[in-house]
């Protein structure tokens, strides 16, 4: 629709232009806008990649690649013509191709990215967490589904339609038109959401919450739930869930001697906080959360934190993280081929 202004007493519609007559080339031009403006298009999302097409036998590439608050990714695809072209196509055929990338990956995108545009980003890992508010990596909450944002000056009847069809069939995709208007030297965006309605969008929620619902409920059905057992200097525990597994395996260590840097090498970085003192309670460790180190917030659900669980080591009080997934049984086993002094063994139970 068109923009008008207040001119004296008057009402009066602004000049309607085009991308071409303006001179704004789709790939050059109004790329670099939608991505330094992005929040226009849909607030809380997190640019990765520009003109993405890291996969083989393919030359196509992806317009925008982005990440929104639920780890999910956003394909985003650009057309400054009035119809939209084949854009609903190329934008399904995108979202299929990025569909299985992991966090790692998107972490090697966004840092190639951002070295290409000369982006002050000295850490890409952590801006892709700090974005998520993640305290650490975890692929399985991780890009579990793919959505896309069409972006052009207009659509065809048949992208439309194409679209509604999609969305009834919970593809969670939207329209977003940008329109040039002219104001005398003056030029104006009118940029709108079209589809869907955004008076629909209450309803639209709750049919992706349930297909959401749905798709987790899918997710619980192939979680890995093995238990294992495991063996440290004589002592062994049987049937351990992949956190219990891992706790004791790094608790054993650190009373065996091994320091918390070394098992850092083979664990990560993230997976331990710490004080510079010793504590005998959890009360003592977070009598001043300032001072918890290796963490922006202190979540205290997301630690081995009670009294019998802090890990005292070299005048330092740490605590272990108990967020853990798939690659513990290959932890454990570095750590054992590491340290063989431990004498551990890991084992499937059952198996």
């Amino acid at each position: 629709m068109p923009i008008f202004k207040l001119n004296g007493d008057k009402i009066i519609e602004l000049a309607h232009t085009t991308f071409s007559n303006e001179r704004i080339d789709e790939a050059r031009d109004l790329q670099k806008f939608i991505i330094n403006s992005i929040e226009t298009i849909e607030r809380n999302l997190f640019v990765i990649s520009s003109e993405f097409g890291d996969w083989e036998d393919s030359r196509r590439r992806i317009d925008i690649l982005c990440l929104d608050k639920d780890a999910n990714l956003v394909v985003v695809e650009l057309k400054s013509t009035e119809d939209g072209g084949h854009m609903e196509l190329q934008a399904i055929r995108y979202a299929a191709m990025v569909a299985n990338m992991t966090f790692e990956k998107a972490v090697r995108a966004f840092d190639h990215y951002s070295t290409k545009n000369g982006l002050e980003i000295t850490d890409a890992e952590e801006a892709i967490l700090s974005f998520l508010e993640w305290e650490e990596a975890n692929e399985e909450e991780f890009a579990n589904d793919v959505r896309i944002i069409l972006v052009s000056a207009d659509f065809s009847k048949e992208i439309t339609t194409s679209v509604l069809w999609l969305i009834e069939r919970d593809i969670d995709i939207k329209c977003i038109r940008i329109k040039p208007q002219r104001d005398g030297a003056n030029l104006y965006f009118d940029i709108q959401q079209i589809i869907p309605l955004p008076e629909t969008t209450d309803y639209q929620v709750k049919l992706r919450e349930k297909a959401a619902e749905q798709r987790q409920a899918r997710r619980e059905s192939k979680r890995d739930y093995s238990k294992f057992d495991v063996t440290i200097n004589g002592k062994t525990q049987t049937s351990l869930n992949k956190r219990q597994a891992m706790y004791f395996v790094i608790s054993e260590s650190v009373r065996s001697g091994i320091s918390p840097q070394e098992l850092m090498n083979l664990t990560h970085k993230r997976q331990w906080i710490w004080v510079d003192k010793v504590c005998e309670t959890r009360t003592e460790f977070e009598s001043d959360p300032g001072h918890i180190l290796n963490t922006r917030s202190y979540d205290p659900s997301r630690w081995f934190n009670a009294d019998d669980e802090l890990l005292v080591f070299d005048n330092k009080t740490y605590a272990f993280s108990n967020q853990h997934g798939k690659g513990t049984f290959e932890v454990i086993q570095a750590i054992f081929q590491a340290f063989p002094r431990l004498e551990g063994e890991i084992g499937r139970n059952g198996v």
